[in-house]
């Protein structure tokens, strides 16, 4: 959801430095529609790319942790779970790629939804905008 709502942010960031865009193309003559699906292949683009290398950095992150944190504790001179005092002396991973695969489609359906109504949001602000001009 925090991944989600960035992009959003990116997303609306993005179309408020374009409303000079999208209105040299409503005085061109562009139909909501074109400016819809322009700005839907921006939230795509985005997201797929977002996804790709959120995952791929997860997934390298879990499949290396351990070294990680023994490296970190290395650095550091300390243990973090030490076996006098926790009954475990690591944190368990466990990959489930159904999971990833859930979380990637929610995440991308997410932010197709509220990328989609931000996109409608500005686009009849702006077609208000263009009639009462």
């Amino acid at each position: 959801f925090i991944f989600a709502s960035s992009i959003i942010s990116i997303l609306i960031a993005i179309m408020k430095k374009k409303i000079y865009d999208i209105n040299i193309l409503f005085a061109l003559g562009a139909k909501n529609k074109l400016i819809y699906c322009v700005f839907l292949w921006y939230s795509l683009i985005y997201i797929t790319f977002g996804i790709i290398f959120g995952t791929s950095i997860g997934l390298l992150i879990s499949s290396y942790f351990h070294k990680i944190i023994q490296n970190i504790e290395k650095f550091l001179n300390t243990k973090f779970l030490s076996s006098n005092i926790y009954f475990i002396d690591f944190i368990p991973i466990k990959v489930i790629y159904s999971d990833i695969f859930y979380i990637v489609l929610l995440v991308f359906s997410l932010v197709i939804v509220c990328s989609s109504y931000s996109i409608l949001k500005i686009i009849h602000k702006n077609s208000i905008k263009s009639i009462l001009s």
